[in-house]
């Protein structure tokens, strides 16, 4: 894979921050380190949804629900989205009554999305939905690979 230079201008205290992270994460420079965040910003969604064919891509998601023990979730089916897979389901008990549910999903961001909006807007669950690989990452890993 052909590396490209190119020059980059921030505020020394953001520097310093990425120095220190180099350093945490054990990066062999600020270069590897930018390439990762990189590499993370496109495994996560656009916020505008201004990407062409964004609703199209492949995507995978991590979405976490934590409510009370004894509470019945919102069955929320997959059916009307025909390229969903839930590929992991688990759920445990953390501290006395509290539940967590993580779920690993697979699928058209759009439909994934459009199902997770579904699950996480249940009254009395807190959770969180977090795009974690997609179409462009997996090129680029695959990309990365090859090499």
């Amino acid at each position: 894979m052909q590396l490209s230079r190119f020059g980059v201008s921030m505020e020394q205290e953001l520097v310093d921050h990425l120095d220190a992270l180099v350093q945490q994460r054990g990066y062999a420079n600020r270069s590897e380190a930018l390439r990762a965040m990189v590499r993370r910003e496109l495994a996560h969604e656009t916020s505008d949804g201004t990407v062409p064919g964004d609703h199209e891509r492949e995507i995978a998601a991590l979405i976490s629900l934590v409510y009370p023990y004894g509470f019945t979730l919102k069955r929320c089916p997959t059916d009307p989205y025909p390229s969903l897979e839930i590929t992991a389901n688990l759920q445990l008990h953390l501290r006395g009554n509290v539940c967590l549910k993580l779920l690993v999903v697979q699928g058209r961001s759009g439909e994934v999305r459009a199902w997770a909006r579904e699950l996480t807007a249940q009254k009395g669950v807190t959770a969180n939905y977090q795009e974690v690989a997609s179409q462009e990452i997996y090129e680029v890993l695959d990309r990365a690979i090859r090499r």
